[in-house]
């Protein structure tokens, strides 16, 4: 497949926007108090040396969940926090907001939870749109840098679809979900939804 069309974009973005807006509506009802909003997605073919750049840079320090795509739309799906996005989440989650220092275990726990959770409704949305099955692998949670994170130097790009967010009470929070896609795998999406 070749750079996606302006309509092809569109439609990658109408599927991963639906998933990102399910698992920001559960994120949401899971910390209770708290909006989450998403930005609208961006569609991108990169490779993953640029990818790094539309995180936020190489030196970034992040917390990354990976998921494998697993099922009838194989891929890559990342759940990337800013390391001072994922302490405060953390927080969130553990209903300890003055809890401070570096990442404790039982913070990194509950986010991995969080991103199990928040994969799961991306997927599952995503999935009843292209009525594909797709599944999340179990989730590898570690914190990083957007330059271990991406370690892929292959120049083969990939289509990536960037969904970013925000929570709407302080303390805020953000990141972004990427869903990575061959371009095979792309061009079937694609045929998925008739464009």
């Amino acid at each position: 497949m070749t750079a996606p069309l302006a309509r092809q974009e569109d439609a990658l973005r109408e599927v991963v926007h639906l998933g990102s807006a399910q698992a920001a509506s559960i994120l949401a009802r899971l910390l209770g108090d708290v909006g989450v909003l998403v930005e609208v997605p961006r569609v991108v073919e990169v490779t993953r040396p640029q990818l790094g750049w539309l995180l936020g840079g190489r030196d970034v320090p992040v917390l990354a969940a990976s998921f494998a795509l697993e099922g009838d739309v194989p891929g890559t799906l990342w759940w990337v926090l800013p390391m001072d996005s994922a302490e405060r989440l953390g927080q969130r989650l553990l209903r300890r907001p003055g809890v401070s220092g570096p990442l404790a275990s039982s913070r990194t726990a509950a986010l991995a939870e969080a991103a199990n959770i928040v994969a799961s409704a991306c997927c599952s949305s995503m999935g009843a749109m292209l009525k594909a099955k797709m599944l999340p692998s179990t989730p590898r949670v570690v914190p990083t840098t957007v330059e271990a994170l991406i370690a892929d130097t292959s120049p083969t790009p990939e289509t990536a679809i960037l969904a970013g967010f925000v929570s709407t009470n302080a303390p805020t929070f953000s990141g972004t979900l990427v869903v990575l896609l061959a371009p095979s795998v792309a061009a079937d999406v694609l045929k998925r939804l008739g464009v």
